[in-house]
């Protein structure tokens, strides 16, 4: 803005007062054809949308405000681009004909967009759900979570599982919001920080900021079955409200409280999220990659898609509600070739709830009015469909909430025209017969219009002009037009209204009362019509709560529809689910790869039981499929509480009430955290949270030190699950030495996966086979990854000898002497002429070593030695 000095002309003054209301805000003022912005947001509105940056003359001191501005017509598309960039955006537009303004035209706020808060189509990111979320963290006590999406009046709140930053973070996940409003413990400095921090990182194409002050919570709809709540979650709910409030006031007395926590479900956190693949690709320079979502997803409908996303993300952990959805998945799998009827209807189903929400923020076009009627006109049909057989079970419940709220849909019926205008401001939205003081202004200006026909024949006739032509602007009003040629014979009544290169143009007495009498009319229609819309909008307002339970209604049938369609085309079964601690399953494929690869997929069992048999240690080489294996693993748990048959040949689900996963290898350097540093934090994590009915999936722990650390916490890790926390474990290494300590644990097994060797080369055959492997094959993989020969040849060769004995000799331990026997080994190469056999002899200690092991050496030596006499025989 101006220098304090300088005094603000009357618009910029006007400009200020906004941004004063609004602080935070970038504010858009309308001025003519374009809307504006001044001072620090023109240099922002420049940067974010690359526009040029200009600057209002100097006024009297001298100073030039900076200046930006984007065309009004094409405002929707930049707001998406700002919103998408993270920005609040308070949008001022004129509210009075600036022809009849006395000085300044008066503007107001006429709409605030934020990311969590939009409701326009074109800024939305797709069907997808657009949360808005308040995370409050206390010093001890879970976090408190509210979280809603006003385009869809669907309102979650609750705690999270475990006390602290991490576990508040872990909560939002599911939901993926987009503008998140956060109050944590203070730290020394007063501020949030660490929880701020945290969600960055978690979320980073988040809005961020701190919650406001709690206000508002009691004109929420609360569920009927809502019960007493504890303060945390009322908090968190009236802060959402409050944040409502100032930018969609209108819908939020619509917003509907789910019912919170009575329905358990299967916590996913933002990793577990990630590294299993459920909605986006862990690769993210893959951002369109194949996900469980863009596999599962053959929803018809866009609330059928953000049921199967939500359920996809936030699996139930609640027997019974999960033995409820796959009653209802087998019900419609029986109706066989008959869905392919529903999913038609479906196909035209419009996305009610979100121009509900639209409707209520008069953001709503004309033709969302008549999808809106045509897709009510669907709900009895669709009814009809589902009632025969009778449904059962969640099916029944479905059937009963399929709504087709007559009321509303005769209402439109009886309102809109057909066909519909391109605008809903458009004064020809309402159908004759509707609204009768409209009507008589429609008829008044017609006779004009009719009037103004007759006048132009009768012209044309007495004038002998054929090419005399009456026509219309905003600036001269009707007049009639004659071109040069025909100058010569205007009538003498004729007034010369404006010169063009090709003619002029006239006006007469006549003509001008015609024009006085339609400019009326039409002017007072136009008043007429924005009352009446005005009025017929808050009617169909008043049906957003039904509106919204319809489209929940619709959403899931929808999905049900989805997965039982899967189930009969990709021929999965229904998993058996239960509260007891069996992960059974066989002949068990990938859901994504089994898809990709159409039938080629080499299927595994898994065997799993916290009660016996519970932690599967995981060897064989990169590349044979272990990561792919503990991600099917996973995924069919998912899918299997999400509701949805697997697929499998038999699936026997102990329900799962955690799943954690430490998959991949990253940094956080910017934050100061190496790629071990993160691999243990998170590894913390998972040992901290789990539990006797968690489900753990760990790949290669460890391995970001150096090999003894490594395999000392990936066996003090291993332990801890078997023994301390008892839970069903896959644990995937390299680390061989721990397929030993597998033999020692009751409730341990180790499986590998297969590989066949056929000369130099290997074949991954992808089979889980019982028990460990100690060999790697990482030269074979190196090589295949193109690692230039000489490079392999000498690899192969230094391997060789540090397998002459055992990488820690008999009688040592891992540090000290054992690490310097494998020292000796390498350094042996630089310029020593001794053989394999004097190296590893150099380094025994016969003293500390007992007759077997002694042994042992020896007998292991032999068949090296021998070994190695046949390679150079048949070589």
């Amino acid at each position: 803005m101006p220098s304090s000095g300088g005094a603000l002309t009357p618009l910029l003054e006007q400009y200020e007062s906004v941004k004063a209301q609004y602080p935070g805000h970038l504010v858009l003022i309308r001025v003519g054809d374009f809307y504006e912005a001044f001072g620090d947001d023109a240099k922002l509105l420049s940067k974010e949308l690359e526009i040029v940056l200009t600057a209002r003359a100097p006024d009297a001191t001298g100073d030039r405000t900076p200046m930006a501005g984007v065309p009004y017509h094409a405002v929707e598309t930049y707001l998406g681009r700002l919103i998408r960039r993270g920005h609040k955006v308070a949008v001022c537009d004129q509210v009075e004909d600036a022809r009849q303004a006395k000085g300044l035209v008066r503007r107001e706020v006429t709409r605030v967009v934020t990311p969590g808060t939009v409701v326009e189509d074109r800024i939305l990111p797709g069907a997808d759900h657009n949360f808005l979320a308040v995370l409050i963290l206390g010093d001890s006590a879970p976090a408190a979570y509210a979280a809603v999406d006003i385009t869809t009046g669907e309102w979650f709140s609750g705690v999270a599982a475990h006390p602290g930053a991490e576990s508040a973070v872990a909560t939002l996940a599911p939901f993926n919001p987009r503008e998140i409003l956060f109050l944590g413990p203070p730290t020394p400095r007063g501020s949030s920080s660490a929880l701020s921090s945290l969600l960055q990182r978690e979320f980073p194409h988040a809005r961020l900021e701190p919650a406001p002050a709690a206000a508002g919570a009691a004109t929420l709809r609360p569920h009927p079955a809502a019960g007493a709540e504890d303060a945390g979650v009322a908090d968190a709910e009236g802060r959402l409200a409050a944040y409502v409030q100032t930018s969609q006031p209108r819908l939020l007395p619509y917003l509907e409280r789910s019912v919170p926590r009575t329905v358990r479900r299967l916590p996913l956190d933002g990793k577990t999220l990630r590294h299993l693949e459920i909605v986006r690709p862990m690769n993210p320079d893959d951002p369109s990659g194949p996900t469980l979502l863009a596999t599962w997803d053959v929803s018809a409908t866009a609330p059928g898609h953000r049921t199967i996303a939500f359920w996809l993300r936030n699996p139930l952990a609640d027997v019974a509600a999960i033995n409820e959805r796959l009653d209802a998945v087998e019900q419609l799998a029986q109706k066989g070739t008959e869905l392919a009827v529903a999913v038609r209807m479906l196909r035209t189903f419009a996305d009610v709830a979100r121009i509900g929400a639209r409707v209520a923020g008069r953001r709503a076009h004309a033709s969302e009015l008549g999808a809106l009627r045509e897709s009510l006109g669907l709900i009895d049909g669709l009814r009809a469909w589902l009632a025969s057989p009778p449904p059962l079970g969640l099916l029944g419940a479905v059937h009963e909430r399929l709504d087709p709220i007559p009321e509303l849909r005769a209402l439109l019926t009886s309102a809109i025209a057909d066909p519909l205008p391109a605008s809903i401001d458009a004064a020809d939205l309402f159908r004759d017969g509707y609204d009768d003081a409209i009507d008589a202004l429609r008829r008044e200006e017609q006779a004009g219009l009719a009037q103004l026909e007759a006048l132009e024949r009768r012209e044309q006739a007495a004038a002998g002009i054929r090419g005399l032509k009456v026509g219309y602007n905003q600036v001269f009003g009707y007049y009639f037009e004659v071109s040069k040629s025909n100058l010569a014979r205007v009538p003498a009544h004729f007034r010369r209204k404006q010169t063009l290169a090709q003619g002029e143009r006239f006006t007469t007495e006549e003509l001008a009362g015609i024009e006085s009498t339609i400019l009326s009319a039409r002017d007072r229609r136009a008043t007429a019509h924005g009352a009446r819309l005005e009025r017929f909008l808050t009617e169909v307002e008043a049906f957003l709560p039904r509106l919204s339970r319809l489209a929940r209604a619709v959403g899931e049938l929808d999905a049900l529809l989805a997965f039982a369609r899967l189930a009969q085309e990709r021929g999965l079964v229904r998993p058996q689910v239960d509260d007891g601690h069996r992960l059974q399953i066989r002949d068990g494929r990938h859901p994504v790869l089994d898809r990709l690869l159409a039938g080629r997929f080499v299927p595994n069992d898994t065997e799993l039981d916290a009660d016996g048999q519970r932690l599967l240690v995981l060897t064989g080489p990169n590349m044979s499929g272990k990561s792919t294996y503990m991600r099917q693993v996973g995924l069919l748990v998912v899918l299997a509480q999400a509701g949805s048959f697997v697929p499998a040949r038999f699936a026997r689900i102990g329900v799962v009430t955690s799943l954690f996963t430490r998959m991949g290898f990253t940094d956080e350097i910017g934050r100061g955290k190496s790629s071990f540093m993160v691999e243990m934090s998170e590894v913390a994590e998972i040992l901290r949270s789990c539990d006797a009915g968690s489900l753990v999936l760990l790949d290669e722990v460890g391995r970001g030190t150096s090999t003894f650390d490594g395999l000392a916490l990936a066996w003090a890790t291993l332990r801890h699950l078997h023994d301390g926390i008892g839970c069903r474990t896959v644990l995937a290494t390299h680390y061989h030495q721990l397929t030993e300590l597998v033999r020692t644990l009751p409730g341990a097994s180790n499986g590998h996966m297969a590989v066949r060797e056929s000369g130099d080369d290997i074949v991954f055959l992808h089979h889980l086979v019982p028990g460990g492997t100690d060999r790697s094959y990482g030269l074979h993989v190196a090589r295949l990854a193109g690692l230039p020969a000489p490079v392999v040849k000498e690899a192969d060769r230094l391997l060789k000898r540090l397998e002459a004995g055992s990488t820690v000799p008999p009688g040592e331990t891992a540090r000290g002497k054992g690490a310097r026997y494998t020292q000796a080994i390498l350094l042996a190469e630089q310029g020593s002429t001794r053989s394999e056999v004097e190296v590893a002899i150099a380094a025994l200690d016969p003293d500390r070593m007992t007759p077997l092991e002694a042994h042992e050496w020896l007998v292991e030596w032999r068949k090296r030695l021998a070994r190695e006499a046949k390679e150079a025989t048949t070589g």
